[in-house]
């Protein structure tokens, strides 16, 4: 069970940055960003998925460190 909690944070992880950075690379040449909703929706801030990569990749840290003491 710790293994696949640790590969699927991991990949998460590296999902949420692949979304933080191509949203980012959208906001510099100035591209509207995706809407959620209505067209009057919230944009999603490159911020969120940088913040989620964050806590992905501290969880499958905190998977692994938890495994390889057992």
């Amino acid at each position: 069970m710790e293994k696949r909690l640790l590969a699927i944070s991991y990949w998460l992880g590296v999902l949420c940055t692949t979304l933080a950075l191509i949203s980012r690379v959208m906001l510099a040449i100035n591209l509207i960003p995706p809407r959620l909703g209505t067209q009057d929706g919230v944009v999603v801030s490159y911020n969120s998925f940088f913040h989620g990569a964050a806590l992905f990749f501290l969880l499958a840290i905190a998977t692994w460190c938890k495994s390889s003491k057992t």
